[in-house]
């Protein structure tokens, strides 16, 4: 237990990827929805007033007029794409929770809205079809190693129509300057995001040169 836990403790080699998906554990992707969906929240999307915000000036920078076709890639349940759907956008969303689309799916139908989803790990998306606009929203550019960022834009751009725009959002520099690192623990007594049973949650914040950070998806 005591090496298990030292090493549980060590700063990750940079761009060490996990080896579960957690984003399609059975109980892990009901806590990732419904944080999604807190409108208060913003460890998973964005609070919803600032989202409200976001689309109403990508609108206004990129409008439907001109870029109809738009691929929300990493949607998660939809919380974009309906919105921009509503600004006339014609919309498909590309997402890798099994969970998150499905609920999008439904949503989408609930509301009337023509929005096309699919399950598909943005790395490797193959849509048959391109589009006028692509947005990558949440900063997950920044949570990519640079080797699949490489592989993120070569697919992007195949499935972009020329004159096509990407829209992405990055931590600033002046994050990973006020960025500080250090670790804690919590004792999750009657379960938690991770699991519904007792647990002890570690949390690392780490920095690396390069302007590269890395901290707690939750």
């Amino acid at each position: 237990m005591f090496y298990n836990l030292k090493e549980s403790l060590e700063k990750p080699a940079l761009y060490t990827k996990s080896k579960e998906a957690f984003w399609d554990d059975e109980y892990i992707s009901k806590q990732m929805l419904k944080a999604h969906l807190d409108p208060d929240f913003s460890g998973a999307s964005r609070k919803f007033s600032f989202i409200e915000q976001s689309v109403s000036w990508i609108k206004e920078k990129i409008p439907a007029q001109t870029y109809p076709k738009l691929l929300d890639i990493g949607c998660g349940p939809g919380i974009y794409a309906e919105k921009f759907a509503l600004e006339n956008y014609q919309v498909t969303g590309v997402d890798f929770s099994k969970r998150s689309i499905d609920y999008a799916k439904k949503s989408a139908q609930q509301h009337g809205l023509a929005n096309i989803y699919y399950y598909q790990d943005y790395l490797a998306m193959d849509l048959k079809q391109s589009f006028d606009l692509a947005t990558l929203i949440y900063c997950d550019y920044g949570a990519l190693s640079t080797k699949d960022r490489k592989t993120l834009l070569d697919n992007i751009y195949q499935h972009l129509k020329p004159g096509g725009k990407l829209l992405l959002d990055v931590f600033s520099q002046k994050f990973y300057q006020q960025f500080q690192e250090e670790q804690k623990w919590e004792n999750c007594e009657n379960g938690g995001f991770w699991r519904p049973d007792e647990y002890i949650a570690l949390y690392g914040n780490y920095k690396y040169s390069n302007d590269v950070t890395l901290m707690p998806t939750e």
